[in-house]
């Protein structure tokens, strides 16, 4: 009956219960701790203790010292103890050494802690490695306890040294944290006091942007009202005597009504004034067909000191307001080069 078969690869002679684990081993295990594994295989190493390694969830190099430390032939309880701490390849290299050249496990564990540096364990063990040399060469086996006493010496300073230096970087982080804290509240104050300045800054915004519309809303109502009275029609009324006593036209005189109004407030404006108009210029005024306008050039005649033929003389033939105001001037200029003369 076939209990084996030839190994993939190299023509290696692996059993069919070692070939099922390797397949079970590569669906959990990466590609390096597999081929440890193979190794172990392939060195003659049984599924029980191999089993034992793969359990205890090591890194692909602390698991080939162990390997090789399984190779050297050591015991089940140095097997578990290598797999049941946290040790790295170098200190499972001194570890190994220290097996190899006939320490005892007692002995072993002495120097074997994890706070303790590889570098430490390996002048440890070398000198634990003297000290047995010199007792199997001597009758007095006081310098090994000697020894053991120095040594277990160092190792608790050793330990001490690394407690403390845990405590120093606890300490050292809690610092560092408050610094952090302390500056991101700072930071948060700041942003604070920035918001706050730019609160009252949004707040004086408003307050212009307010007056600003109040003054807007005061210029469209004054703009409102003026417009409201420029479009009221316009009130007509008699000037005082301050100003040249002159009469506002309304709307009524261009009819004919309102022309002999006009004529009769003309007449009694001049009777106030001791006017003496002769009656054929009264006549005149009275008869001819005058407008406004020419009414009120016959009223600037009077009032300039024309007299009654001169008066006449404008009205005649019915001339046009800016034809009766240029003979007015003309009589006036006429009579000041006499008087001058």
């Amino acid at each position: 009956m076939i209990t084996g078969s030839w190994g993939p690869g190299k023509g290696e002679w692996m059993t069919i219960e070692e070939q099922r684990y390797l397949e079970e081993c590569k669906k959990v295990l990466k590609q390096e701790q597999t081929q440890i594994v193979k190794m172990a295989f392939d060195y003659g190493l049984q599924i029980p203790e191999i089993r034992r390694l793969v359990q205890s969830n090591q890194s692909a190099e602390c698991m080939k010292e162990i390997v090789f430390a399984m190779m050297e032939g050591i015991s089940g309880e140095v097997l578990d103890f290598l797999c049941e701490n946290a040790f790295n390849p170098y200190q499972i290299k001194e570890i190994r050494e220290g097996i190899a050249r006939g320490l005892s496990f007692e002995q072993v564990r002495s120097y074997a802690v994890q706070e303790m540096s590889a570098n430490k364990m390996k002048k440890m063990r070398t000198q634990l490695e003297e000290t047995v040399k010199e007792k199997n060469g001597a009758k007095d086996d006081g310098s090994v306890k000697e020894y053991m006493k120095n040594l277990m010496q160092i190792m608790e300073d050793s330990i001490r040294q690394f407690k403390e230096s845990n405590e120093r970087f606890d300490i050292l982080s809690s610092l560092v944290k408050e610094h952090v804290v302390e500056e991101k509240n700072q930071e948060i104050q700041d942003l604070y006091e920035n918001l706050k300045h730019k609160d009252k800054s949004i707040q004086e915004l408003q307050r212009k942007i307010e007056e600003r519309d109040k003054t807007i809303a005061d210029l469209e109502k004054a703009l409102s009202d003026k417009k409201a009275e420029e479009q009221k029609p316009p009130v007509v009324s008699a000037k005082s005597e301050d100003k040249k006593d002159e009469i506002l036209l309304e709307a009524g005189v261009r009819t004919e009504q309102g022309k002999q109004t006009l004529k009769k407030r003309m007449f009694g404006w001049f009777a106030l004034r001791d006017h003496k108009i002769p009656k054929d210029v009264l006549e005149k005024i009275m008869e001819a067909d005058l407008s406004t306008e020419q009414l009120e050039e016959v009223r600037k005649c009077m009032e300039s000191g024309l007299n009654d033929q001169e008066i006449s003389r404008v009205i005649a033939n019915n001339p046009s307001p800016e034809r009766m105001q240029k003979l007015r001037e003309i009589l006036l200029l006429i009579r000041s080069r006499r008087e001058g003369a």
